[in-house]
């Protein structure tokens, strides 16, 4: 329970920075929502074509619920792979908005240092 727990907390702090800066889903709510339905979906068909060739393996945790929502695959995946997806997002579309920030403020910095050796 407690892994279910961190994911879920993990993916509201995603939401939240989501929210602030309206990156992903809070710029374009139905794009997002289904890019990260499609993202997911891609990584949850990866791992049932990864457990049936044996590749990923379950094994028990009491830091788990025990919910299997097929053989070989905890509940606490689908949230890891949407955890995963939303962070992918997050990430894609917030770090040209951190560049733009970083030039602006560069750029104000630069302003006023050449404001402050200007002789009249």
């Amino acid at each position: 329970m407690i892994y279910l727990g961190i994911l879920l907390a993990l993916l509201a702090c995603m939401g939240l920075l989501d929210a602030k800066g309206k990156l992903f889903i809070f710029r374009h709510p139905v794009r997002g929502i289904l890019a990260l339905g499609l993202g997911t979906g891609f990584f949850v068909l990866w791992d049932v074509l990864a457990i049936r060739q044996g590749i990923f393996l379950h094994k028990e945790s009491e830091l788990m619920t025990g919910i299997m929502v097929g053989e070989q695959f905890p509940v606490e995946e689908v949230f890891f792979l949407v955890f995963l997806c939303y962070c992918a997002m997050i990430a894609f579309t917030g770090l040209p908005v951190l560049a733009g920030m970083l030039r602006n403020r560069h750029r104000k910095a630069s302003k006023r240092t050449l404001g402050e050796n200007h002789v009249p």
